[in-house]
């Protein structure tokens, strides 16, 4: 009789921790399944300020954008005027070495039988020009020498203008005239300018070394 009395609470107990747990999973599931349902309506608002949020900055972009093909057109404006400066900086760096030389006297030739006559003389040194190659210093002439140096030279004629340049710039010493010519304007001193420079490069690639 003892046996089954115990028998039967052991079954009791067993059944009543079964059903406790019974209780405890369904309890527990159907906690899970509301806060799973307040999680998904908290996402769905999450996702709907998120959509707003994008909307919005979409908005912004197409409002900005006009502003930003302006201010990169004035960054390019810029850099363009950038160049342009330091070009004309690099330029007046040359124009500077490029000294105004004279020869002849002008005074000299204002007689109606000897007129005087402008000419417009491209000298370069090729000693000096072999020395920055070498990238040394002439021992006496500036390394200016080694780009064209204009010269003004007052004489009757072209041939007598040739024989000044070529006595105060002797060929002996490394001197060479590029070109001599009687300009008729200032635009074509700076065109015989240019094209005296182009000569002398021509001249020093045939000259052997």
């Amino acid at each position: 009789m003892i046996e089954k009395l115990t028998e039967a609470a052991i079954a009791f107990f067993v059944i009543s921790g079964l059903a406790y747990l019974l209780g405890m999973g369904i309890a527990a599931a159907a906690e899970n399944a509301v806060r799973k349902r307040q999680e998904g309506v908290g996402l769905d608002n999450r996702l709907q300020k998120l959509m707003i949020l994008a909307q919005r900055l979409e908005q912004r972009k197409d409002k900005m954008l006009p502003l930003l093909v302006k201010l990169d057109a004035q960054v390019k404006s810029a850099r363009r005027r950038h160049y342009m400066v330091n070009k004309k900086i690099m330029d007046m760096k040359i124009a500077r070495s490029q000294l105004m030389r004279v020869l002849g006297e002008e005074d000299g030739f204002l007689r109606a039988e000897r007129p005087a006559r402008k000419f417009i003389a491209h000298v370069v040194n090729r000693h000096v020009q072999r020395a920055q190659m070498e990238q040394k210093e002439h021992p006496f002439l500036s390394r200016a020498w080694a780009r064209t140096q204009q010269v003004v030279i007052w004489a009757p004629t072209i041939g007598d203008a040739k024989l000044l340049a070529e006595k105060s710039f002797p060929p002996a010493t490394g001197f060479f005239i590029a070109e001599i010519s009687e300009p008729q304007s200032e635009a074509d001193e700076l065109t015989a300018l240019e094209n005296a420079e182009m000569a002398a490069l021509a001249e020093e690639g045939a000259q052997p070394r």
